[in-house]
C-alpha cells in the first residue's frame, strides 16, 4: 500500500513538472520571432582585395529574413532581390582577402559583415542569417 501511493506521488509530480514545463515558457516569456523566411539573392563573382593578386570568389548567397519581404527584395521591385542589396553584398564580398575567407572564423564575420550592410537597404524585413549554398576561390 505505501509502494502504491509514493508511485502515485511520483506519476503525478512528474506530471506536473511535464505541464509546468511545456507550458509554452520556451524563451522566458518574450514574444516568438517568427520564422525566417528565405531571400535568395543569387551567384555573386567577385575580385577579392588581394593586393599584387589576382583572386576572387564565387557564391551564391541566401539571406533569413524576418518580417515581411517584397517582391524586389525589400525595395517593393518587380522581382528578384533589389539591386541596392546585391550592391551591399557585393561591397562585403570584394573588401574580404583570400586569407581571412580562408579560416572559418573569417566566413562567419563575412556572415555578419552582411546582415550588418543589408539591413540597412532592406525595408519591412531583417536578415537573421546568410546560406552560402556554394562558396569557391581562387
Amino acid at each position: 500500500m505505501i509502494i502504491a501511493a509514493a508511485l502515485v506521488v511520483a506519476l503525478v509530480a512528474g506530471v506536473g513538472v511535464f505541464m509546468l514545463k511545456g507550458s509554452g515558457h520556451k524563451n522566458g516569456g518574450a514574444e516568438e520571432k517568427k520564422p525566417a523566411a528565405s531571400l535568395e539573392l543569387g551567384e555573386f563573382v567577385v575580385n577579392l582585395a588581394d593586393p599584387g593578386e589576382i583572386r576572387y570568389l564565387k557564391t551564391n548567397v541566401v539571406l533569413a529574413v524576418t518580417g515581411e519581404v517584397a517582391a524586389g527584395g525589400g525595395h517593393g521591385g518587380e522581382s528578384g532581390p533589389s539591386p541596392a542589396v546585391r550592391d551591399a553584398v557585393i561591397e562585403v564580398l570584394s573588401s574580404k582577402r583570400f586569407a581571412e575567407l580562408a579560416m572559418p572564423r573569417g566566413k562567419k564575420k563575412l556572415k555578419k559583415d552582411i546582415i550588418a550592410a543589408v539591413n540597412k537597404r532592406l525595408e519591412g524585413c531583417q536578415a537573421v542569417d546568410v546560406y552560402f549554398n556554394d562558396f569557391a576561390m581562387q
